[in-house]
């Protein structure tokens, strides 16, 4: 008895976009203010500077954690003084994100002010990179469970051929993964929810190629 071997095309191929989103509630905010100290010419101890700077910061905002840029330090027109200027940034609860123009004015003290206090609303990238990785997961789980329905409406074997993700859908904001970023505030809209919280809603559109597989029979 010889076997028969029936071969189907093996370049035929389906493809399709996929899409998976998540949306997130923006609970922190990222907030900067410029710092600038007035200090004697002979003033080095670096240390104490900071714990001078902290000081009035946490009187600010009370209870995060604040990240100095470059330190500049340049003379000042009063005799025997230098002053100082530093940006301090910091990511607070979106409930600490009020009247900081004013908080920022009232936290100062003579010889050290704070000001241009700035509110940025981005998500952590951090936070961004994991959802993305998450987000690729989905789609490929989506695509295995895909595959079962595609064999059975076609008759025939079918295989993952290659998977592109990030693919350009619409004009909104693109992280380095390729993913995009929009606000989602319609996807968290509660009329029983308290304060106000904004959201970003982050998209992954993927380009999916399957393979047919050779039938043996």
């Amino acid at each position: 008895m010889n076997d028969k071997i029936y071969l189907t095309r093996q370049d035929d191929s389906l493809r399709y976009r996929v899409i998976a989103q998540r949306t997130l509630a923006q609970d922190t905010v990222c907030v900067s203010v410029n710092v600038a100290l007035l200090v004697s010419a002979v003033q080095t101890d670096q240390v104490e500077l900071q714990r001078q700077i902290r000081d009035v910061l946490n009187r600010f905002i009370p209870d995060v954690e604040w990240i100095f840029s470059t330190l500049h330090r340049e003379a000042n027109p009063t005799v025997g003084f230098e002053q100082i200027n530093v940006k301090a940034s910091a990511r607070i609860p979106s409930s600490q994100n009020f009247n900081l123009k004013d908080r920022a004015r009232r936290a100062s003290r003579e010889g050290l002010t704070l000001g241009g206090a700035m509110v940025d609303y981005s998500l952590p990238v951090s936070l961004v990179n994991r959802v993305v990785h998450e987000l690729r997961g989905e789609i490929i789980e989506s695509v295995l469970r895909e595959i079962s329905d595609f064999e059975q409406q076609t008759g025939r074997k079918w295989r993952i051929g290659d998977v592109e993700f990030g693919i350009s859908g619409r004009s909104d904001e693109y992280t380095a993964k390729g993913a995009q970023r929009s606000t989602g505030y319609e996807d968290l809209l509660d009329p029983d929810g308290e304060g106000l919280s904004g959201s970003e809603r982050i998209s992954l559109v993927a380009e999916v190629c399957l393979r047919a597989l050779a039938d043996n029979k």
